[in-house]
């Protein structure tokens, strides 16, 4: 299969070459050069993943099947529950929003980064991949959380300040990969939508991007990547129809999508040329309702004020996916002819025949009256862009259609409290707790996390300011990310530890300032243990600055050295240009360290047992049972491992030491089968906590608070002083409790939820 430009139909390229560029270089679309045909008769049985396996294998035919099979796997783990859900109501409801980000761009961006990961080392590309996305609230997180540290593809996403719901801007602003950038536009969708275009078509950014060793992609629905996935779940749910008696096979179906940017239901429209018994596309629009025109008038008219309405996705004007319906309903020429046209006068007009399409719009009063309506009669909550669809729905007078539910509602819940008669507050948690409390319809865990997380992201530029932020973003320099640790582990004194979600990143670049380089080696751990290796290597040093963003609390017992130490140790050799082998880099660390309980794991994450032996590291790791959760409780003063040493003994009873080696032998196998039973026995510890907690003041009144609650167990994690409790994965009462009672101290504590970090220190 090859894909050609909709601007010049005799430019023809591979699957992957179309999906590594995005936009072709004269500024059309690619498209498939036919259209495959897929029998769903015969593929009624098949999970979701061989689904889309055999419907992608019909465009991709230069990637491998099976590793296509392996991409595809990989790409839907992340999803919770079911990958697709049909809610068989007065209408069928295709549920597209049980991604990481609640959102349909979620089952075609988890999968891009992969194909595009894929098709880049089988073309041999080396060179970085910018993906330059705009987004009207879900494209942007969903983009994010696919190329969430993704090696040699860096993404910059755009919003506009006006029209995004603060759950998706708070979704964006706090990713913390180190790959990413968010900015906030002032405008709305399309002039973020106009500015990416005009980038991509700028020989002069492209040039200077070149000189980088960057080239441009793109994560918007413009990548062929991103629309043939969204083919597979109209497919999928026939079946669903099928295989629950609602239709016979062969029976047409009508299904309506809530349109923006024209994709989702381009993809639709893929499928029935496919083959799908598909009667009509219904398009839905909202108040910006310059595709119903278009489609019931032949005229495209984009010189119109942009709506702002409570289904931002769809406050859009011009739609880019529209171009490939045009061409092919006509050919490269006309493209060339109404796009220039669009782009001169923001209006044309098409004389073509949409037999396939229906089209209607809702407004703001019909959506919230809609949500209502549902709920009361049907018991079913709807998020206002499945709203815009099911109110268009009963506007045309359809029945038993199929309704494209692209987000939870939970991703706007004040606009949904409002429409079902509740005053929303001004807090969006709030929000969506008293809709959660009003209805009991479960809130997404991604969404029920973001609460309390840090706003990483808070550039906000005027549409004129993005070319230069573009480059700027381009010219960084390479990143390193180490995760905290939390080492010893109750009787696993200087043997155990695991890695934690909480991170110091840096930047670094060579620099020509020897003199501040040298002025950092005197105090600075990070310089220091830069230095150290290029010694250990008997290579001279080459200036390099850090640029540091903490996370982690320095001397809490979290590992604030330890990942001072790896980053150091990783940049020399990013500098020397040696491979990151991790074996040798923990060598080199535990040289500095000392010991190597801290720096295993924030190397290699997860959880481990290490041994220093005659200068060799005997590292073993293990996998904590996820019946598990943990909490640091970080007090607001710090404990230094020095004087924690000290208070140790020179030696100890035998039967200390009997009982620990008995404990340390039983916690690793409870961490890993999950036991609580036996887990509370294993970490209790002999060696080295009676000592140390005698360190930290009013230590018996947090034990017995912890004692009092739900927790399971707890331990001092490194030298102290945070103390690292472990609870049931779902108790959520002993974290409140805790919470609250620790307010009656004197000392200030911080108390952490955090999760296990199992992919340990990386370069970007």
């Amino acid at each position: 299969m090859k894909f050609l430009s909709t601007r010049d139909s005799k430019l023809r390229i591979s699957g992957r070459e179309a999906i590594v560029k995005g936009i072709s270089d004269d500024g059309g679309l690619f498209v498939p050069e036919y259209f495959p045909a897929f029998d769903i008769k015969e593929n009624l049985d098949l999970s979701y993943t061989a689904m889309a396996c055999k419907i992608l294998s019909l465009y991709f035919t230069d990637f491998d099947s099976e590793d296509l099979l392996k991409l595809i796997e990989k790409s839907y783990e992340s999803f919770e529950d079911e990958i697709v859900k049909v809610a068989y109501q007065k209408d069928y409801y295709l549920e597209l929003y049980h991604g990481r980000t609640s959102a349909f761009k979620d089952f075609a961006l988890c999968l891009l980064p992969n194909l595009l990961s894929y098709a880049k080392k089988s073309l041999g590309i080396k060179d970085k991949t910018l993906i330059l996305t705009a987004t009207s609230g879900d494209t942007g997180k969903a983009a994010l959380e696919g190329f969430y540290n993704t090696e040699d593809i860096d993404i910059l996403v755009l919003y506009p300040t006006e029209g995004v719901s603060d759950i998706q801007k708070t979704q964006m602003d706090s990713t913390a990969s180190l790959n990413s950038k968010v900015i906030a536009i002032d405008g709305n969708f399309d002039d973020a939508q106009t500015a990416v275009k005009k980038i991509f078509n700028d020989p002069a950014i492209k040039e200077e991007l070149k000189k980088k060793n960057t080239y441009l992609s793109s994560a918007n629905s413009i990548n062929i990547g991103r629309l043939l996935p969204q083919i597979v779940y109209y497919f999928y749910a026939y079946a669903d129809l099928v295989n629950n008696k609602e239709i016979e096979c062969g029976d047409k179906i009508t299904c309506c999508v809530p349109t923006g940017n024209f994709g989702d239901i381009l993809a639709g429209f893929y499928a029935k040329q496919m083959g799908l018994p598909i009667e009509k596309l219904v398009i839905a629009s909202n108040d910006n309702k310059v595709l119903t025109d278009f489609f019931t008038t032949g005229t495209y008219d984009a010189n119109r004020d942009l709506i702002k309405t409570i289904s931002p996705s769809m406050d859009i004007l011009v739609s880019s996916n529209l171009e490939r319906l045009i061409f092919h309903k006509s050919s490269d020429k006309v493209v060339k002819e109404k796009m220039e046209e669009l782009r001169k006068d923001g209006v044309f007009t098409f004389d073509g025949k949409f037999d396939e399409f229906l089209a209607g719009y809702a407004n703001k009063e019909d959506t919230e009256k809609t949500i209502k309506k549902v709920y009361e009669e049907e018991g079913y909550l709807i998020d206002p862009h499945t709203s815009v669809a099911k109110a268009v729905v009963d506007k045309l007078g359809l029945e038993k259609t199929m309704v494209l539910s692209t987000a939870s509602p939970y991703k706007f819940a004040s606009s949904v409290l409002k429409a079902l008669g509740e005053n929303p507050g001004k807090d969006e948690f709030e929000n969506i707790k008293s809709l959660y409390d009003k209805t009991g319809v479960k809130i997404p865990s991604e969404i029920r996390k973001l609460k309390g997380k840090k706003i990483i992201h808070q550039t906000k530029i005027k549409k004129d300011e993005i070319a230069r932020e573009v480059l700027k973003f381009a010219s960084r320099g390479k990143r390193i990310s180490v995760p905290a640790t939390s080492a010893n582990l109750g009787p696993g004194f200087d043997a155990l530890g695991l890695a934690l979600n909480l991170y110091n990143t840096c930047e670094f670049r060579l620099t020509d300032d020897g003199k501040s380089f040298e002025s950092n080696l005197k105090e600075n751990l990070i310089y220091k243990a830069y230095k150290f290796t290029f010694d250990y290597y008997k290579e001279k040093a080459r200036p390099v600055t850090f640029d540091l963003e903490v996370d982690i609390p320095i001397s809490r017992g979290l590992g604030s050295s330890a990942a001072c130490i790896v980053m150091g140790v990783m940049a020399a050799f990013e500098v020397m240009g040696r491979d990151l082998d991790k074996k040798e880099i923990l060598k080199i660390a535990t040289s500095i360290e000392g010991h190597p309980d801290n720096v295993s794991p924030a190397i290699f994450g997860g959880a481990g047992v290490s041994i220093l032996e005659e200068g060799k590291v005997y590292l073993e790791k293990f996998e904590i049972s996820e019946k598990f959760k943990f909490l640091a409780l970080v007090p607001d003063f710090r404990l230094s491992t020095e004087k924690a040493r000290l208070a140790l003994p020179q030696t100890y009873p035998k039967a200390d030491a009997v009982f620990n080696i008995a404990r340390v032998a039983m916690l690793v196998l409870a961490l890993e089968s999950g036991d609580a039973a036996n887990l509370k026995v294993a970490l209790a510890d002999k060696i080295h906590q009676p000592y140390r907690f005698d360190l930290i003041p009013e230590i018996e009144k947090i034990e017995k608070i912890i004692k009092e609650s739900g927790a399971l167990s707890y331990y001092l994690s490194g030298a102290g002083s945070t103390i690292m409790l472990v609870l049931d994965k779902d108790d959520n009462e002993s974290e409140k409790e805790i919470r609250e009672n620790l307010k009656k101290l004197s000392d200030n504590y911080d108390l952490k939820a955090l999760e296990i970090d199992r992919k340990g220190a990386f370069v970007i």
